[in-house]
């Protein structure tokens, strides 16, 4: 009994002498999620395509929800778009838009499945496509298409017809 107690003692004194000598660690930068799509002010009728894209450095599995603003600042969940999303640090899903009012003050949130780490899209606006032309997500809302070597209207960005099909 007495050498199982000075075995625990030399061990415990062992351990905190090797405690001390160890370099500190630093902590790794905070994990996030960066949604990059759907565009702000772009447009998406309901039952179309909504293309999602997302950066992600944690390493987990994703949910893809489709959010509202609350208005006290904050969202609420509407519908769940995709469940257990992939974990690549880029990753992108085509979901359809859910039977929803139209309005503008929609979103995408990406969370973790673990630790809840989330990030949200900019605003995008559920309804008709804009009389002016089949011009969504190009965020501006001039449709001048400058630059865009394509037709008067067009912009880099996916363009969406009336019907909800994508020309690609």
């Amino acid at each position: 009994m007495l050498r199982t107690r000075f075995l625990s003692v030399t061990a415990a004194s062992l351990l905190v002498w090797l405690g001390s000598a160890a370099p500190a660690v630093s902590e790794p930068p905070a994990a996030t999620v960066t949604v990059t799509s759907p565009a702000a002010d772009s447009v998406h009728p309901v039952d179309s395509s909504l293309f999602v894209g997302w950066r992600n450095d944690t390493g987990q599995e994703v949910d893809v929800w489709l959010a509202q603003d609350d208005g006290a600042g904050g969202s609420h969940r509407l519908f769940k778009l995709a469940s257990k999303a992939s974990s690549k640090p880029t990753s992108e899903l085509v979901t359809a838009v859910p039977a929803v009012p139209d309005g503008t003050d929609y979103t995408v949130e990406v969370t973790t499945r673990d630790t809840g780490v989330r990030g949200y899209s900019a605003p995008f606006e559920v309804g008709p496509v804009p009389a002016a032309g089949p011009v969504v997500g190009t965020g501006t809302g001039s449709g001048s298409g400058s630059g865009s070597g394509g037709a008067p209207g067009t912009s880099p960005s996916w363009v969406q017809t009336q019907d909800g099909h994508s020309p690609r």
